[in-house]
């Protein structure tokens, strides 16, 4: 089999991502297997820049590369790290819109053990003698396909979340920050609401008709100030936004927020119920997952919506209440309002990172930044820096210097450096 030919910005045919603390070995194989055919790899243990800020050079590896070699086991799905790594290499895939990732599963992972997006791949079971390799071989040569060839009824997602955009969100987003405060101000619950409005995302796409149906420590409120105006031919169409009351059962204490379902995305779960539509449950993961992806680049460029919203994604059956909701929703709101309140932390939700880099997709992460731009004592060597976590106290983590470069990430109260994560769930 003939070497592929690197084009575009391709320095590399296949970056391989692992988890190093478990799944060296098995990488190294595949590395020196499909080099030994004049396949270019990025390989981290050999590759990496010492001194270097890893995750800039992870995302930017990835972006240098034809495919993504993703060698998947049980501890790679726990490891920050390599879910980083998977995140990165699954939104890269999507601005390509080229399907370039190859999961390798080790360890007795199953296709079901996946994250959601990654499931309807085309995966490969390592054999320990190698014997399979052609398979690893053969899937970077391959011609490129494009992900339409995995969404058989069509793109949705770029239509719905443009629909969603221009018909609702470009609408109601740009003054919704004064709409709550003013509301918050009248009804005495400053400190207990953000100023976002919290967009829910259920994987299974099912909305429910109230918020309060996930669970009875959720409450309706009432509403904003009506906003109106005249489209497609109504006149003084009318735009409502949901309050609701969530209970911490710990502090004995009512939060407010501003909330809905993307509605948008309930379309594709009756399309799943309908055999005539030809959406298959597998799809709707790669669609819900663009449509994410699409939305939040979008709103991400628009400076009078980007500071405006939260995304919540979770999983949930959808026939029954979710137990999770209440404290996702709560830890959502708590960490908005320390936000708010201290001007040290900037979310990715009004930041513009580099083309390179980017949002995180569902199920997989979500990011929060400290910009030390911010920071009057930043200090020049190693050290440590003190922040408060979501729950108000006070945390100490250490800061070695080869990882201040320009940004640094808090995650689980660990600095990792560059553009690094913080798990969801």
């Amino acid at each position: 089999m003939s070497v592929p030919v690197l084009r575009h910005s391709h320095k590399y045919h296949a970056f391989i991502s692992y988890c190093a603390d478990t799944d060296t070995s098995h990488a190294k194989r595949i590395l020196e297997a499909i080099e030994r055919r004049d396949i270019k790899c990025f390989f981290g243990e050999r590759d990496f820049m010492p001194g270097g800020c890893r995750a800039d050079e992870i995302v930017e590896a990835i972006h240098l590369s034809k495919n993504v070699i993703l060698v998947i086991s049980p501890a790679s799905l726990q490891s920050e790290w390599s879910k980083f790594e998977m995140l990165m290499a699954v939104d890269d895939s999507h601005k390509r819109n080229t399907v370039c990732l190859v999961p390798v599963l080790v360890g007795g992972v199953n296709v079901v053990d996946l994250p959601a997006p990654l499931r309807p791949l085309t995966c490969i079971e390592l054999k320990e003698d190698l014997q399979n390799i052609e398979e690893i071989i053969r899937a970077i040569s391959k011609p490129e396909d494009t992900w339409e060839t995995l969404l058989p009824v069509g793109n949705l997602a770029h239509g719905f979340a443009w629909g969603y955009y221009y018909g609702y969100l470009k609408i109601i987003l740009p003054e919704l920050d004064k709409r709550v405060r003013d509301w918050r101000r009248e009804n005495k619950v400053e400190g207990r609401m953000s100023e976002k409005t919290f967009l829910l995302l259920p994987q299974s796409c099912r909305c429910k008709d109230s918020i309060s149906d996930e669970s009875p420590l959720i409450k309706h409120r009432g509403h904003l100030p009506i906003l109106t105006q005249n489209r497609a031919g109504v006149i003084e169409r009318q735009y409502k936004n949901s309050i609701y009351s969530i209970l911490d059962e710990e502090e004995n204490e009512e939060y407010y927020f501003v909330g809905e379902y993307i509605g948008v995305i309930h379309t594709m779960y009756l399309m799943e119920q309908n055999a005539s539509t030809g959406l298959q449950t597998q799809e709707k993961y790669i669609q819900t997952m663009r449509f994410y992806l699409t939305l939040r680049r979008i709103l991400d460029t628009d400076l009078e919506c980007s500071s405006k919203y939260k995304i919540l994604y979770y999983k949930d059956q959808s026939n029954r209440a979710t137990d999770g909701i209440p404290q996702l929703i709560l830890k959502a709101i708590k960490t908005q309002i320390q936000k708010e309140s201290s001007d040290e932390c900037v979310s990715l939700d009004n930041s513009l990172l580099s083309p390179v880099t980017s949002i995180s997709g569902p199920e997989f992460a979500q990011y929060s930044i400290l910009n030390p731009g911010r920071i009057n004592n930043l200090p020049k060597h190693d050290s440590s820096i003190q922040h408060r976590d979501a729950n108000g106290q006070l945390q100490t983590c250490a800061i070695p210097m080869s990882l201040i470069n320009g940004v640094c990430i808090l995650s689980n109260e660990k600095i990792l450096g560059g553009k690094v994560y913080e798990d969801h769930e």
